[in-house]
Order: C-alpha cells, then structure tokens, then sequence
C-alpha cells in the first residue's frame, strides 16, 4: 500500500482526473474516520469548517458523493447542502431515503430484541437501529474487547444477516443487502463516468476497494490491512487530497484560457 501523499506518488493523481478532456471520475467519501474524525459519541463528529470549504471547491469541478453506512437522513444531515450525492446504509439508499419494506422492519426489530436479551448487562454497548440495518457499537467502556466479544457472539446466533465489523461497531445488515461497492459501481454507471476515486478507512469500505482498478481506484485512511492500493497516514491527510483534486481541475480549467491569451499576444506581437 502506497502513501498517495508522498512526492514520487503524486502522478497517480494527475493520470486518474487529467487528460484532455480530463476524464469524468466520481469522488467518493466515507464519512466517519474519512471526511471527519472519529469519536466516541455514536452519533459521530462535524467535519472541520476547513473540510467543509474544500468539498465546496470539489463539488464545482466533478460530481462527488459520501456513501456511509449512517442512515441516509443522518448523514445528510452532516454533509447536505454541500455534497449533492448521499448515499446512507451501506448503499440500501442510493441517493434519497428509502422506504424500509415492513419485512425488513420486522427482522432488523427481532435481530435487536435477541441481542438486547443476549447482551443485557455487558457495559459499554449502544444499538444504532437505522431501522433497515442495525449498528451495535462496544467501544463506550473500558472493558470494550470482553463487550466485542460478546456481540459478536450474540450476532452470530442471528439467522439471515451479514456482518461487517467496523471500529469498535458490528454492522449487522440482510444478507441480501447491497454493499458499498455496489452503490459506487451503480453510481459510476447511471452518471456516465469513467471511474471513481474512493477514501475510507473501515472494514464497511473494503467492499469498495474489492471492486479495484480500473473502475475503482481505492484509497485507505490510517494503518492495517486493506485492499486498497494507495492510502492516506492520518485523516488530516484528508483535507491535503481534498486540496490537491481541487487545484488539478482548477489548473486544467484555467490552462486553455492562458494558452489562449498566450497567442493571442504572440499575434500582437507579429
């Protein structure tokens, strides 16, 4: 895995949204650990004022979009009227909010009422029901490793999910439900691009970077394992790539015009 920021790596960047016409690339953001840091607070952290500035730029030059596995509303409610493309539950809302068939409803509800039974009185664990899937976060006391086991546990017992270990959070979704990596194919797809850079820095986001080149070109934030091919060493990295996408479109933007004016005195001058 390749620190996307070091000098000698930074050509990746210009080849994937240069040429001319540059090509038609989606950039794509997890939220939490990516556009924002993680905190303990399920409910998650802002984004810093200076990430919110940069996507600002970002969205003026390509189409971008944040896929987290928060619910739609919750995650739009973070990043909207900045960000035109949300995608919420892991890719169950593409783009909207999505009417919850009552089947679903009823499963995820007995998924959570076995759980809350099986788990009752380990310390440190918090239900997120984002009423399609369900979030059981265990990182909220001291003894978290002995909580994760025991969720762990517990959600094994459950019959028709899947589960997607996160930080200190086991995602717990219908087996038949789309992944990540799914909701950027479609969005590549019903957008007319040519690829997508993604960043995330969760085992949810694997399934993103599954996919690979030439469709995706993955970017992992932090340490560990991943299938990614470049990554970022901290999120403050984050803010960085934000910037170095930004003045890539704006310098292509600008080039003609000076090249143009770069004639046009030549001519004076004959």
């Amino acid at each position: 895995m390749k620190d996307l920021l070091h000098p000698r790596h930074r050509h990746a960047l210009a080849e994937l949204v240069g040429g001319d016409p540059p090509r038609k690339v989606l950039l794509a953001f997890d939220y939490d650990g990516v556009l924002a840091p993680i905190v303990k607070d399920p409910a998650g952290a802002t984004m810093r004022e200076r990430t919110r500035a940069l996507l600002a730029r970002l969205v003026q030059r390509y189409p971008v979009a944040v896929v987290s596995g928060r619910a739609w509303k919750d995650t739009n409610r973070f990043v909207g009227g900045v960000v035109p493309t949300v995608v919420g539950n892991h890719g169950f809302e593409l783009g909207r909010p999505v009417p919850v068939p009552a089947a679903v409803l009823r499963q995820v509800r007995a998924w959570r009422r076995r759980l809350e039974a099986s788990l009752a009185g380990v310390p440190g664990v918090h239900f997120e029901d984002k009423r399609s899937t369900l979030a059981v976060h265990y990182g909220l006391s001291r003894a978290w490793r002995r909580a994760g086991r025991a969720v762990y546990e517990a959600a094994n017992q459950l019959e028709g999910t899947r589960l997607i270990p996160g930080k200190k959070v086991l995602n717990v979704l219908p087996r038949d439900f789309p992944s990540k990596g799914d909701a950027v194919r479609a969005l590549v797809a019903d957008l007319g691009l040519d690829a997508a850079l993604y960043v995330g820095d969760d085992v949810t986001d694997e399934d993103v970077f599954a996919v690979g080149p030439p469709l995706v070109f993955g970017v992992h934030v932090g340490a560990g394992p991943t299938l990614a091919e470049w990554r970022l060493r901290t999120q403050e990295d984050v803010d960085v790539l934000l910037r170095l996408l930004a003045e890539a479109r704006e310098r292509a933007a600008r080039s003609p015009r000076e090249g143009g004016r770069a004639r046009a005195a030549a001519g004076r001058g004959r």
